[in-house]
């Protein structure tokens, strides 16, 4: 037995003494018993961000602090997993499940010792293990969480404080090849051997380019958020069969598809050069924020063979950005699926974008957004013109009567397309210059939209009906791989007999 065991030993039977003794001199009437009485802690989280070994066990410690001129006394300290929990803890030398009767003197404190044991290698494990300490006191309850990395992945976890926000963040390149990023130059590139985790707030820096090669996992932590700093680039470059995934870090049942698990990946404005290929962006609040980019002539990000679904909000919202998008999908979002406002130039090819939100039965905001202007904060209109927004061989479709609302004033341009595109809308001038050769208002026959399975049945209207002029040149294959025939079906999937799965 080492002397550090020996001593914690010590320091324990001492304190369980020393408790005892003190408890029996303190009578029930000088306890506070208000229920209105609130316990500080050293921290609200207790994480433990070691890289475990196999088997490994970890412990550490956080203080409760009593700001009372009384005694505060603690019926019941317990674990939220009970007995199931691979977390321990020792509260004034009582290591039992649940310990009663710890006492805090008042203006002092008690430590608690939480350990863990988890098996990083074991990949069946959650990437974050947690559970928490709960409180019972005064007829109510506090609770201290406990968090854990459960297996081996490389955690991103903000150590640097955003300005004076108190946020924190990293950058992309923090921790270098030991924290997976291979840096080389200016140049970065995230390795694919384990999954990324990101905590807080995870930055590419200005002139930094940030490359995601095919199968890169990346699971985001709740409220996290990916930004490109302006002059940074993200350049996402998955494949068919492996495609670049953001996610929420639950990956289980109920968890597998649910949104608001995360923020948003943010390209802020003058961020440049930014492509995304093949990835699917999933079960956050915000797919993506294209934010305004210093020359309308460079695109803030071209997009391709891409999905963004089951977001509590919006799934590309772009607040003056250049986006040009191919063979994408913007599914089932709380809000707008597709918001373009405060101007921009945007350009789609055989996209599909559809809302058949099942959270929320009430949802009201339509599918697509166009507004070409915005309010600010004195209350004044501040014109913002849409040069394009270009709609081809391109679906909008969804669960309420009128998908598309166009938000004009007639003081700045709004110029829209709509080529060879299946929508559903009851406010556009059919004859309107703006359109040509689109169906209206006919059901495109998703195979199961709910699910999120966007292809088209054998009757669908969709099949056929696209300009080949457009498919050809951008998006030959659609985006299971496809080829598209002449003339091409309506959106982001070619139509072919449903057989496979999804």
């Amino acid at each position: 037995m080492n002397k550090g065991f020996k001593y914690i030993l010590s320091f324990f039977a001492l304190s369980i003494i020393i408790g005892i003794g003190f408890i029996s001199c303190v009578s029930e009437e000088d306890y506070i018993r208000d229920s209105s009485v609130t316990l500080n802690f050293s921290s609200d989280t207790l994480r433990f961000d070691t890289v475990f070994t196999t088997m490994g066990s970890v412990t550490k410690q956080i203080m409760i602090y009593n700001n009372e001129s009384k005694p505060v006394l603690l019926d019941k300290v317990s674990l939220g997993g009970g007995g199931n929990s691979p977390y321990r803890i020792n509260i004034d030398g009582d290591t039992n499940l649940i310990a009663r009767n710890i006492e805090i003197g008042a203006k002092d404190s008690v430590f608690i010792f939480a350990r863990v044991t988890i098996d990083p290698t074991n990949q069946n494990n959650p990437l974050l293990v947690r559970d928490s300490i709960i409180l019972d006191f005064n007829n109510k309850r506090q609770y201290i969480q406990l968090e854990a990395f459960g297996q081996d992945a490389y955690y991103h976890v903000g150590k640097r404080i955003l300005g004076n926000t108190g946020r924190k963040y990293s950058l992309a390149q923090d921790g270098g090849e030991s924290n997976g990023c291979i840096v080389n130059g200016n140049n970065l590139e995230w390795k694919r051997d384990k999954p990324h985790v990101i905590f807080d707030i995870l930055a590419v820096d200005s002139a930094y380019t940030l490359s995601l090669e095919e199968g890169t996992m990346i699971y985001m932590n709740t409220n996290s958020e990916f930004w490109v700093y302006t002059d940074g680039s993200m350049k996402i470059n998955g494949s068919l069969q492996s495609p670049v995934v953001f996610q929420g870090m639950r990956r289980d049942g109920y968890y597998a598809e649910l949104p608001g698990q995360w923020g948003y990946i943010h390209y802020i404005a003058g961020s440049k050069n930014n492509t995304i290929n093949y990835a699917i962006i999933k079960n956050g609040t915000i797919g993506i924020i294209a934010d305004s980019c210093v020359t309308n002539n460079t695109p803030t990000i071209d997009i391709k063979n891409t999905r963004i679904e089951n977001m509590s909000v919006f799934g590309l919202y772009s607040r003056g950005g250049h986006i040009n998008a191919v063979n994408t999908v913007v599914q089932n979002t709380g809000n707008t699926s597709v918001a373009l406002i405060m101007g921009g130039k945007y350009q789609f090819v055989n996209c599909s974008f559809a809302n058949h939100w099942w959270y929320d039965m009430n949802r009201k905001s339509p599918t697509l957004f166009l507004q070409n202007y915005y309010i600010d904060t004195s209350n004044n209109i501040v014109l913002r013109p849409i040069t394009e927004a270009n709609f081809y061989n391109t679906i909008v479709w969804g669960s309420l009567t009128n998908e598309i609302v166009i938000d004009k004033t007639d003081n700045a341009d709004l110029n829209f397309l709509f080529e060879s595109c299946l929508i559903k809308n009851n406010t556009i001038n059919t004859n309107s210059s703006n359109i040509n050769n689109t169906i209206f208002n006919q059901d495109p026959l998703f195979n199961n939209p709910q699910a999120g399975d966007l292809r088209l049945k054998n009757l669908s209207p969709a099949i056929g009906r696209g300009n080949p002029t457009y498919s050809s040149f951008y998006a030959p294959i659609d985006i299971k791989g496809v080829p598209r025939p002449n003339p091409p079906s309506i959106g982001a999937y070619e139509y072919v007999e449903i057989s496979e799965k999804r």
